[in-house]
């Protein structure tokens, strides 16, 4: 049975992964800061007690990392997909500040959280990425990273974490070629979440994680340190 992680596991994004996967008879392992008190994830239990393991993981938090690695290395042997969902708009985590206003601790915080912890997740995991079958590691990114594309003011600490997302994902490729481990970069659209609740965003959760599964399936080796979107295509860096 193939097991994959997803970080941001109890909303929005995430939780439509959580779904779908299991739906493909995964062993799914959801962590999120509130992994154990989240209706969904509580309603999917029911139906895949045997298959999905929910764990709390504050993704900043390097005590928090190691203790989720032996948490599940307690259930798992090794790892074949690493989806690193977890991300927040800002330091609020409701709505990025508009320059004049900005705090250097909310910067600092958008980073940890999106670029940062990712990277330290994915070396806390490793050994477990290095025993999975043809492994795949996946750094949910925006276009809002892309410098080529943007033409919008705002957004400072979302955009650039995404930017060095995109950065890490490429370092990571080159890093982890040798092992046989696959990394990219990857835009789920604009969609309808918890982070985008005051914004006009044209796509539901489960169409944009049809879609980036149907994407993630389809990978080869020539594909590793790629920018996709969810529909397979490549974005600007």
């Amino acid at each position: 049975m193939k097991t994959v992680v997803i970080t941001g596991g109890s909303q929005g994004i995430g939780l439509e992964f959580v779904r779908q996967y299991l739906e493909r008879g995964f062993h799914v392992f959801a962590a999120s800061r509130n992994a154990q008190r989240t209706e969904g994830l509580h309603q999917l239990r029911k139906a895949h007690a045997d298959r999905l393991s929910a764990h709390a993981l504050d993704v900043r938090d390097e005590q928090s990392r190691r203790d989720f690695h032996e948490a599940i290395s307690t259930q798992m042997t090794s790892l074949d997909l690493l989806i690193n969902n977890a991300g927040i708009i800002s330091g609020n985590e409701e709505s990025p500040l508009p320059f004049g206003a900005l705090e250097q601790q909310g910067l600092a915080k958008v980073f940890l959280v999106n670029a940062i912890a990712p990277l330290m997740l994915t070396e806390c995991l490793f050994s477990l990425l290095c025993k999975g079958v043809d492994p795949v590691i996946v750094n949910i990114t925006s276009d809002n990273g892309s410098i080529a594309r943007n033409h919008q003011r705002g957004k400072f600490g979302y955009s650039a974490s995404k930017a060095a997302l995109n950065m890490i994902t490429k370092i990571l490729s080159l890093e982890l070629r040798d092992q046989g481990i696959k990394v990219v970069a990857l835009h789920p659209g604009w969609v309808k979440t918890p982070m985008t609740q005051h914004e006009a965003a044209p796509l539901d959760p489960q169409e944009s994680v049809r879609g980036m599964i149907r994407v993630i399936e389809s990978l080869d080796t020539r594909d590793s340190g790629s920018f996709l979107d969810w529909k397979g295509e490549r974005i600007p860096w």
